[in-house]
């Protein structure tokens, strides 16, 4: 009988339970059906009607995706049930994939559209593998060089006495070569391009996006080693260590990562180096001994911007040519290159991250800067404007220099959906004026630079490369997927080093696409510009170079 009220009394409550739990699960199944329905809808709005390039469509992707997750994890862990000992099974096993997620994987950074890259733990960082390499004996420097302290200015005792490092027409003295235009000059450089390359050496480098110049036997090129900003100086065929300039500054930001962006300019002897904070060393080329520094950034009373000083410095007769951006006449100065004095300084816009150029046009010499503002040519004389073409995009980055195409005609291009243009310049005395003779969408040039082969550019629009017709800016083609990566040319064919680190061949003909040659050359996230000097192809990135001989006809 006790029994039987027992479960007389029980009933209800059961069938309320009953009836509350199938309430409840189809209702949550509909939730979650809602919540992936509406994610889904404005992932396909990102990618085809509001993000108009593929960085923004990935910028706007990554909080919908992580708001995504964060629903399905609350539908999951609070849904099918209000026993708090269910959600609390749920929550712990959450818990557990998360430490056990946290303890096996490492954020590693972003790749050029913003997509995030991840590595094992348990796999050596970049800093650990460059710190064993560093301790190794083969790693140690010859000479190693401690930055004098900030404002020392000092000119060489006597430099007709001391050995000197001569630049011929064959080396690659600074970024993108002798006229910063990524082409190779020397006649002599005709190659086998179906042959593979000969590894010469591979070592561990650090962080940092710039290049390598290279003068006679020696290499040189920036790295973020540790909490040190360095330039380092190696032996072009072997990679032994010469000499390392320390500068105890860091530069880090979670999208681009740490280190110096610039590459070193070698002239006369000396080394030019821009580091990521503005640090503009002159350095003694064969030793690394400090000759002068200047603070670019606090010369101007402008602030970093936000992926740093990238632009390497341009020398034009006695000139050291940087762009600090600053505000009252001091968007773009000049150094004296031997003793760091202020020459001159002019302009008042926002830098960006294209390095300095120099060109004549309409029978005049200025340098070219494209700042986040636009295109402009400055005088060499005082450094004030001469003429400025609006160029921007949202982000205000121009990572590009621009290729002179004659005395009149210059090709641009920027990324974050701006594309490209070429720019016509006319002068009436002291009156320039500059227009576009045509734009064109697909010349979206994020990182690279083009190159200009007889009435043809190439570029990387987007990760793949396209070329145009300079006539009118039709694209002739548009083929090959290489990341955000980098080109130079070599007579007829480009070279490109992708943004996976692997190098192809790709001939220089605007009648088809053409890839005669590709290989694996360094892993890892690879911004970094290649350079091909004599017969040697150096490339790096952020964690290692290589250096190959290639295989002459």
């Amino acid at each position: 009988m006790s029994s039987h009220a027992e479960q007389e009394s029980s009933s209800p409550t059961t069938s309320a339970a009953l009836s509350d739990s199938s309430r409840w699960g189809p209702f949550r199944l509909k939730l979650l059906g809602t919540i992936i329905l509406v994610a889904s809808v404005l992932e396909i709005g990102v990618w085809n009607a509001f993000a108009p390039d593929r960085t923004q469509q990935v910028m706007f992707s990554l909080p919908i995706i992580s708001a995504l997750a964060l629903a399905i994890v609350l539908w999951w862990s609070l849904g099918g049930g209000r026993s708090w000992d269910r959600i609390k099974w749920r929550v712990i096993v959450e818990l557990v994939i998360f430490l056990v997620y946290r303890g096996t994987v490492r954020f590693e950074g972003f790749e050029g559209d913003m997509i995030p890259q991840f590595s094992w733990r348990w796999t050596p960082t970049a800093q650990e593998k460059l710190s064993a390499f560093l301790a190794s004996n083969s790693a140690q420097p010859a000479t190693d060089v401690s930055s004098k302290p900030v404002g020392d200015t000092k000119t060489a005792t006597d430099p007709a006495a001391e050995p000197r490092l001569e630049i011929s027409d064959t080396d690659w003295p600074g970024f993108r070569g002798p006229q910063r235009d990524g082409s190779v000059t020397d006649p002599a450089a005709k190659f086998d391009w179906s042959a593979a390359p000969q590894e010469l050496w591979r070592h561990p480098v650090g962080a940092g996006w710039g290049s390598f110049s290279v003068v006679g036997s020696l290499t040189f090129t920036q790295e973020q080693r540790g909490e040190s900003e360095d330039v380092v100086c190696y032996e072009a065929e072997t990679g032994k260590q010469v000499w390392v300039h320390h500068e105890a500054v860091k530069f880090d930001e979670p999208m681009a990562g740490p280190g110096p962006r610039a590459t070193p300019t070698i002239h006369d002897s000396k080394l030019y180096s821009l580091g990521a904070t503005g640090l503009l060393n002159c350095l003694d080329a064969l030793t690394g001994k400090p000759i002068w520094r200047r603070e670019i950034l606090k010369d101007a009373n402008a602030k970093n911007i936000d992926w740093a000083m990238a632009g390497s410095p341009l020398i034009v007769g006695d000139a050291v040519i940087v762009n600090p951006g600053g505000k009252d006449g001091w968007g773009v100065v000049a150094y004296h290159r031997l003793t760091g004095e202020k020459l001159w300084s002019g302009g008042n816009d926002q830098a960006s991250y294209a390095a300095p150029k120099f060109a004549t046009l309409l029978e005049t010499q200025q340098v070219l800067i494209f700042d986040g503002i636009g295109l402009a040519g400055h005088s060499l004389v005082d450094g004030k404007p001469l003429w400025k073409l609006e160029w921007s995009n949202g982000p205000k980055v121009n990572a590009i220099e621009p290729a002179v195409i004659d005395d009149q005609s210059l090709l641009i291009g920027s990324g974050y959906d701006r594309g490209g243009a070429l720019v016509k310049l006319a002068r009436d005395g002291e009156q320039w004026k500059v227009s576009t003779a045509w734009t064109v969408k697909q010349f979206r040039l994020k990182f690279n630079a083009p190159i200009v082969r007889d009435g043809f550019a190439y570029g990387l629009d987007e990760r793949v490369m396209v070329c145009l017709d300079l006539r009118d800016g039709k694209v002739k083609w548009r083929n090959g997927r290489y990341g955000y990566g980098q080109i130079l040319r070599v007579g007829d064919e480009i070279v490109v080093l992708s943004e996976e680190g692997s190098v192809a061949i790709v001939k220089a003909s605007p009648e088809r696409f053409e890839e005669v040659l590709k290989f694996p050359a360094i892993t890892g996230k690879t911004w970094n510009h290649p350079v091909v000097c004599r017969d040697l192809l150096l490339v790096r990135n952020g964690e290692e170079a290589a250096c190959f001989r290639l295989v002459r006809k």
